[in-house]
């Protein structure tokens, strides 16, 4: 064999395929995408843990304004007028709202209500009248139903504040304690503004707050509102104030307590 002569063997050598760099290449690959996607993973992890420990908590005055709005929107003003041991009659004034010659209710509604908003239960009977003038609502047990006596003429007593505000609320464990001023005006029963819904406790004289309206005249809340805010710093122990204490069941709140405040501080 001549000397220059390539080795056939040692050509045949150098030749082959590099199986095991292959190899070694593939392996290192598939650990890359490995690691890639556990951190992937373990990224997607930690951010929800994040989202979570910055999860944002309601303030006082954020759970104020849906406390007021729970009040508003299942008629617990009401509560003022008749009383936190006549819920029966809190519950007839809001399934009865807006709806006309509302005579007839059935317990099964009120039973409903008064679960729903108090998570309690309570004994049907008839119910008095809020001034003292007999039976206002008869409870017939046999078909489970309230039926209005419709011997009452006399006008009522009103439900609804003209103005509210917060008075204090405060969070007590899990419990939230909600402390409103109202200010409530019956021209069937005084000619004052009061901070109850029956004419005793005057705040103002409604002669000073009433402007021309359709078909006649009526308080001018932009005046009332604006003088009241003004001087609540002296008028926010004046009169009466409702006290209320909220928890919370199944993603709703409850009313457990309610109270009126008459003593001045």
């Amino acid at each position: 064999m001549n000397e220059y002569e390539p080795n056939p063997k040692l050509q045949n050598l150098v030749n082959q395929p590099k199986k095991n760099n292959n190899k070694i290449l593939f392996i290192l690959i598939g650990v890359i995408v490995l690691l890639i996607f556990i951190i992937f993973i373990m990224s997607l992890g930690g951010k929800k843990v994040i989202e979570r420990e910055v999860e944002k908590k309601q303030s006082l005055d954020e759970i104020s304004t849906e406390i007021r709005y729970f009040i508003d929107v299942n008629k617990l003003d009401a509560l003022d007028a008749f009383g936190y041991d006549n819920l029966a009659r809190v519950a007839i004034n809001e399934i009865c709202y807006g709806v006309d010659n509302c005579k007839s209710i059935q317990g099964s509604a009120v039973r409903e209500y008064i679960s729903n908003i108090f998570d309690t239960e309570v004994t049907f009977s008839n119910i008095n009248c809020e001034l003292g003038d007999g039976v206002i609502y008869t409870y017939d047990s046999k078909n489970d139903k309230f039926v209005f006596t419709g011997e009452h003429a006399h006008g009522g007593i009103g439900t609804k504040p003209i103005y509210t505000k917060v008075n204090s609320i405060k969070r007590k464990g899990d419990k939230f304690e909600l402390v409103l001023n109202k200010l409530y005006y019956n021209p069937e029963r005084t000619d004052y503004i009061t901070t109850d819904p029956f004419g005793v406790n005057r705040v103002y004289n409604s002669k000073d707050y009433m402007h021309t309206v359709e078909g006649g005249e009526d308080v001018d809340l932009t005046k009332l509102s604006a003088n009241y805010e003004n001087n609540f710093d002296e008028l926010k122990n004046v009169g009466t104030r409702y006290k209320y204490i909220f928890g919370e069941k199944e993603g709703h709140y409850i009313l457990e307590k309610y109270e009126v405040i008459n003593e001045e501080e």
